[in-house]
């Protein structure tokens, strides 16, 4: 159960996001290798 706060970031939002962001972002990095 995903939670309205958790959102996929892609390259087209990472900036708006993330870097522009007001408030403190925790981003989980994740690959399947």
């Amino acid at each position: 159960m995903a939670s309205e706060k958790v959102v996929t970031l892609t390259a087209e939002n990472f900036e708006a996001e993330v870097i522009q962001s007001t408030t403190p972002v925790l981003v989980d990095f994740w690959a399947e290798w």
